[in-house]
């Protein structure tokens, strides 16, 4: 298995599926219902998706933020397009409840891990983490940022395994009947 940043063109459809198998619940009431696949492969920014590649199929993606662009970029008139006015405008609402907060000057975010359901427990998501790290070393960050959700005990305890460490928690128990979620954990892993 290699990694590699920056996702061809021709791998963003499947670079969404990923991103969709991984964040579904997360995700559902600001994309689903549409051609949601579409929405997020039209969003993704390929200079900022490091994929995780067995021979050429891609099984693994960390979409990655080290400024104020993020690694989606679902944006209004997107949303408009896709759902209309009304729903577009509540829907773009409810994306600012599942982004996550920008780095700071000094950190990597990594925004998304999501790895194949077929290659799960074979050590992409680890590989991806080690890459995701090295990635932050040659960009001279000092630690890599994430934020989990309550409901992701598995990612959790994957990047717990890893070395990162919780820093912070938002409860939002108020959204976890619209959202699927009601806390996000911020976790840091110190760059060495």
């Amino acid at each position: 298995m290699i990694t590699r940043m920056g996702l061809p063109e021709s791998a963003r459809t499947d670079a969404a599926r990923l991103y969709w198998a991984g964040f579904r619940r997360k995700l559902a009431p600001v994309v689903g219902g549409g051609r949601t696949v579409g929405v997020l492969a039209d969003a993704l920014v390929p200079a900022q998706v490091m994929g995780a590649w067995d021979g050429d199929r891609l099984v693994g993606i960390a979409c990655l933020q080290d400024g104020p662009e993020p690694p989606l970029r679902l944006d209004r008139t997107g949303f408009r397009r896709e759902f209309g006015l009304l729903r577009g405008a509540w829907r773009r609402l409810l994306s600012y409840f599942v982004t996550s907060r920008p780095p700071g000057a000094d950190e990597l975010l990594l925004d998304v891990l999501a790895v194949s359901p077929d290659a799960r427990g074979l050590g992409v998501g680890t590989t991806l983490l080690s890459a995701v790290a090295d990635e932050a070393r040659t960009r001279g960050r000092h630690r890599v940022k994430l934020e989990v959700v309550d409901t992701n005990p598995r990612a959790k305890a994957l990047y717990e395994r890893f070395g990162f460490r919780t820093v912070d928690t938002v409860r939002t128990p108020y959204l976890r009947r619209l959202l699927g979620f009601g806390a996000v954990d911020t976790m840091r892993y110190d760059v060495r």
